[in-house]
C-alpha cells in the first residue's frame, strides 16, 4: 500500500539539498531531480502518480506524472546524481569509519514487461534485480548512518559481467572518494568469489565472515585450509556482551512465550592468527570466536565463528575488540538501511525502462542519505548485541540494577 499524502513538513532544506545535489545541471533536469527527492520524500512512495500528487501542483495530476516519467528517461542523471552525493556524503568518512557493504535482491515475481528482469529461461533463479548500498557509520555515534552509494542491475542486462565486478565496482568508488578512508564490512552472504574479489583488492581494508571451511590461507609458507587452522587458533581473550532475542532463540536459556523478547548474556572467547591470502602479499587476520550459550560454559557445537579482517594484523585483545563490535554495528546498520527503505515499497517500482529505474533507486538513495544524516528522521535504535546489558522491563537470565530495569 503506497502513502500518497503529502506529509505536513517544510520542504526548503530538502530543497536546498536536492540544488547542491544538482548544481551544474540545466534549468530542466535540476528542477526535475529537486521535485522527485522532494516528491519522494513527501509521499514516502516511488510510484510517480503518489509523487505528482505530493507536489501539489496547479496543472493537471496526468501534467505532472507525464513530465515526471519524461525526465526520467535522462540516462546521464543517474551517475551524475550519484557522483553528487558520494563526494558530498564521503566527506564524513575518516580511518576508523565503518563502511557497511549490504547486497539484496529486488524481486518482481509477476512483472513481465520490465527491461531485463527475466532471461531466455522462464524458469530462471536469476530474475529480478540486485542493489549493493554503502553506508558509512562512526563507532562513536552508532545511532546515525549515512547512505553514501547504491548500485543497481539486472543479471540480464548487456553490460552485465558479475556480481562481483558490480559490487567491487560500487566499494572502489567509495574507497576513491573517501581517499581510503574506512574500513568495509561485509556481512550480508555473498558468494566465494565475491567475497575474494574484495578480499584481494591490494588497497582495501576489508572485514567479513568465512563460512567456507575450505577456504585456503597461507600460515608460515603453508597453505592451510580453514577447518585445519580452527583447532591451531588460541583463544586467550574474552568479553561479555548482552543479546536481546525472542524467547523461542533461547528457549533452553528462559522460559516464555516464544516471541517474547527476552534478554540473554553470552561470553564471547576470541583470538587471531596472522595468515596471508594465496598470491597476494597484502597483511590480514584470521578471527576465531566462540560463544558459551549454556549455564555449564559449553560452547554449542558449531559455534566458532571465522572472520577475515584484510589490509591489518590484529593480535591482541585491544586490536581484535573493536573489529568484532564493529561487526554487530554492521549487522544494525544493514537491519536499519532495509526498515528505511522499506518505507518506500521499494519492490513496487512500476517503471519498465532499466535506465529509468537505476535514476529511481539513485533518487531513493538521495533522499535515504536526506532523511538519515541531513533531517535526522531515521536513526539506528535497535542494536540487539551490546557491551552492556539493555534497558527496559523485560526476562533477562542475569540480574541487573533496577535504574536499569
Amino acid at each position: 500500500m503506497t502513502n500518497a499524502a503529502p506529509r505536513l513538513t517544510t520542504s526548503h532544506p530538502i530543497r536546498s539539498f536536492s540544488a547542491q545535489l544538482s548544481k551544474g545541471l540545466g534549468r530542466v533536469p535540476a528542477r526535475f531531480v529537486t521535485q522527485m527527492i522532494v516528491g519522494i520524500h513527501q509521499a514516502q512512495s516511488l510510484h510517480l502518480t503518489d509523487i505528482a500528487r505530493s507536489l501539489g501542483e496547479d496543472i493537471g495530476l496526468h501534467a505532472t506524472h507525464k513530465r515526471l516519467s519524461r525526465n526520467l528517461a535522462n540516462k546521464a542523471l543517474a551517475e551524475f546524481i550519484s557522483d553528487a552525493l558520494l563526494q558530498r556524503a564521503a566527506e564524513v568518512v575518516t580511518q576508523d569509519t565503518i563502511l557497511v557493504v549490504s547486497y539484496y535482491s529486488l524481486h518482481k515475481q509477476f512483472a513481465t514487461h520490465m527491461q531485463y528482469i527475466h532471461g531466455d529461461d522462464s524458469n530462471s533463479h536469476d530474475d529480478g534485480y540486485h542493489v549493493c548500498d554503502i553506508a558509512a557509520v562512526d563507532p562513536a555515534s552508532p545511532e546515525s548512518y549515512t547512505p553514501l552509494l547504491s548500485r543497481l542491475w539486472s543479471r540480464h542486462a548487456p553490460d552485465y559481467t558479475s556480481d562481483a565486478a558490480e559490487i567491487l565496482t560500487a566499494v572502489n568508488q567509495v574507497h576513491s572518494a573517501t581517499e581510503g578512508n574506512g574500513v568495509f564490512f561485509c556481512r550480508t552472504p555473498m558468494a566465494d568469489h565475491v567475497m575474494w574479489a574484495l578480499a584481494q583488492e591490494p588497497d582495501l581494508r576489508t572485514v567479513f565472515r568465512v563460512a567456507n571451511v575450505e577456504t585456503p590461507f597461507i600460515v608460515d609458507k603453508k597453505l592451510s585450509t580453514l577447518s585445519e587452522l580452527v583447532p591451531r587458533v588460541e583463544l586467550p581473550y574474552g568479553n561479555l556482551i548482552f543479546k536481546m532475542a525472542t524467547a523461542a532463540g533461547v528457549r533452553h536459556l528462559i522460559k516464555g512465550d516464544e516471541e517474547e523478547t527476552v534478554e540473554t548474556s553470552l561470553f564471547l572467547q576470541f583470538g587471531g592468527l596472522p595468515v596471508r591470502l594465496p598470491d597476494t602479499e597484502k597483511p590480514a587476520t584470521l578471527i576465531l570466536t566462540r560463544r558459551t550459550l549454556d549455564r555449564a560454559g559449553i560452547a554449542a557445537p558449531g559455534d566458532t565463528i571465522a572472520y577475515l579482517a584484510t589490509g591489518t594484523k590484529a593480535e591482541t585483545h585491544e586490536a581484535l575488540w573493536p573489529l568484532l563490535q564493529n561487526q554487530y554495528l554492521t549487522i544494525d546498520a544493514i537491519n536499519a538501511g532495509i526498515n528505511h527503505k522499506s518505507r518506500f515499497s521499494q519492490s513496487d517500482f512500476r517503471v519498465l525502462t532499466y535506465d529509468r529505474l537505476q535514476l529511481l533507486n539513485v533518487l531513493l538513495h538521495a533522499v535515504t542519505h536526506y532523511e538519515a544524516y541531513i533531517d535526522r528522521t531515521f536513526r539506528i535504535d535497535n542494536h540487539p548485541i551490546s557491551k552492556n546489558p539493555h534497558q527496559g522491563d523485560h526476562p533477562r537470565d542475569f540480574i541487573v540494577p533496577q535504574v536499569l530495569a
